[in-house]
């Protein structure tokens, strides 16, 4: 496909090049990214407990989804359960992430005003020879996770994200529709039931919840969706 076939993705330029150029650098490595990408999404599909739901992502592929980041978001969901903790710190109770917050910036002053009267350069010297990480190094790490939960605020006021669970079947149930032009309900839901091992999620189940959600979810994340779609013109491609 030519930038002239393509002039919706313009935008995300740097994207694609950052991935040729990244290929390019492990090939004059001898190492065939393609060729790795192509072997996880095969351990990837090969996982979905069932023949249905690896022939719901032959026939997504068929469609126009690239294999390679369909496998990666069926990933995401499978991992969901395992992230709801982190999302949950970041977009849940104000009251919560406050509670957080005050608390790594507190250890934070607590570390420093203890051991800011040593000489920095002779403290880093005995912790790197005994294997330790510096006290002003984990001044720094306890400050920045402070600053992510503060802006975890804004991210929990304006997505309306009531869970990562959702947000991760928005962007495959997105991606989806946008590679392929219809969002492919039968699929979707095949997909979705067998990685989330919910035999009843079927056909029907998922455009009730699509209706009901995606155009709520599609206000906040759908750059996740265009990147995704910019990523498929080249992972796994001929650059």
């Amino acid at each position: 496909m030519t930038d002239m076939e393509r002039p919706e993705h313009d935008q995300y330029r740097e994207e694609r090049d950052f991935w040729v150029a990244f290929g390019e650098s492990l090939r004059s490595r001898e190492i065939n990214v393609d060729q790795l990408l192509a072997e996880w999404a095969q351990q990837e599909t090969q996982r979905l407990a069932s023949p249905g739901a690896r022939e719901d992502f032959a026939e997504l592929c068929n469609e126009g989804c690239n294999p390679h980041v369909l496998a990666a978001l069926i990933k995401l969901i499978r991992a969901t359960p395992h992230l709801e903790a982190i999302w949950t710190t970041l977009v849940g109770p104000l009251e919560n992430r406050q509670k957080v917050r005050r608390t790594l910036e507190s250890a934070a002053a607590t570390l420093e005003k203890a051991f800011g009267g040593f000489e920095e350069e002779k403290v880093r010297a005995e912790c790197a020879r005994i294997g330790r990480i510096p006290p002003s190094r984990i001044v720094s790490e306890l400050r920045l996770y402070a600053r992510v939960i503060g802006l975890s605020e804004l991210l929990a006021a304006r997505t309306e994200a009531h869970s990562l669970a959702e947000v991760s079947k928005y962007i495959l149930c997105s991606y989806i529709e946008r590679q392929s032009g219809r969002p492919h309900d039968r699929n979707a839901s095949g997909l979705i039931g067998a990685i989330v091992n919910s035999p009843d999620y079927n056909e029907v189940a998922h455009r009730m919840w699509r209706n009901r959600n995606f155009e709520r979810l599609e206000k906040h994340f759908s750059r996740i969706t265009d990147f995704l779609v910019a990523m498929s013109e080249v992972i796994g491609r001929p650059a």
